[in-house]
């Protein structure tokens, strides 16, 4: 399918960096494609639409009867994405047919969606199948960082270095995988996100609270404050960068009504964001040795 990342690589890069209407006016431009490749636009404009959080729309569109491998994994990547279980199985299903892994972007939606549920071998055993794809590398970086091998991460994108380092997408991977090892690398990866910025002459909430995700692992919580400001003055209501400003307020001590204030608004926008899973978490483990500790 090495035509179709050549046709939508611009799309498919503004859609990593977080630039979705951006990404969506581009693949209105993409006229005269065949089935294959209108299948593969609607893949990106509904992914699009998930990245906005128009998860009613995406399901509205795309009917639970539909027989479209792609569509049908989009569908459930709609309902994962709100923190919601998939329909009946249906990844699980579509996966165990080895007809529908020869498309790289069903194997990412499909991944994400299993990845999302803690099935992570499974997601990375099919993302396997397509080592030379970048969104199938990416993903199978990201996996190996939430499960904590960012070494094998590192190792990952070091091989994916000698055949794609200048691919936004994968040097969005390297920077990632950079946060997670830590050390000099929090430098390397700030600097990666800046040059990406600058490189494709977009600003995004993505972009922006990455480089503040980096300045807060180096201790420089003013400039990791302004930035955070920055993302949310892009986007007032983006998950990830209402979570960062939750740990940045804490790092400088700043009064709890304005923590409380980030966590209320998080959990309006998106209560199933890992960060309100933990805080919930640790609440109820609290709240469980608390009692406890009452009945002694």
């Amino acid at each position: 399918m090495s035509e179709l990342v050549d046709t939508f690589y611009t799309a498919r890069n503004l859609l990593y960096l977080g630039a979705f209407p951006q990404a969506l006016n581009n693949l209105t431009t993409l006229t005269h494609l065949d089935s294959d490749q209108e299948l593969e636009k609607q893949g990106l404009q509904y992914r699009a639409y998930i990245g906005q959080k128009k998860y009613a729309q995406v399901l509205n569109e795309i009917p639970e009867t539909t027989t479209t491998p792609l569509l049908q994994a989009i569908r459930q990547l709609a309902l994962s994405s709100q923190g919601k279980n998939q329909e009946n199985g249906v990844v699980e299903k579509l996966v165990a047919n080895p007809s529908n892994l020869s498309n790289p972007t069903f194997v990412v939606v499909a991944a994400q969606v299993l990845s999302a549920e803690g099935k992570h071998e499974d997601a990375l055993r099919i993302l396997a199948t397509h080592s030379r794809n970048l969104e199938c590398v990416a993903l199978t970086a990201a996996i190996f960082v939430d499960i904590g091998r960012a070494d094998l991460a590192a190792k990952l994108m070091a091989r994916v270095r000698a055949w794609s380092e200048d691919a936004p997408l994968a040097q969005l991977a390297e920077a990632w995988t950079a946060l997670h090892v830590g050390g000099a690398k929090y430098t390397d990866a700030y600097y990666i996100f800046d040059e990406l910025a600058q490189a494709s002459s977009v600003s995004t909430a993505r972009l922006i609270n990455a480089r503040a995700v980096a300045k807060l692992h180096l201790a420089q919580y003013e400039e990791a404050q302004e930035l955070l400001q920055e993302a949310l003055l892009k986007d007032p209501n983006d998950p990830d960068t209402l979570a960062n400003s939750v740990v940045c307020a804490s790092f400088m001590g700043a009064p709890v009504e304005t923590r409380e204030r980030y966590v209320t608004q998080l959990r309006e926008v998106d209560p199933a964001h890992p960060f309100i899973r933990d805080l919930d978490a640790k609440g109820a483990e609290f709240d469980t040795l608390a009692a406890k500790y009452n009945t002694l």
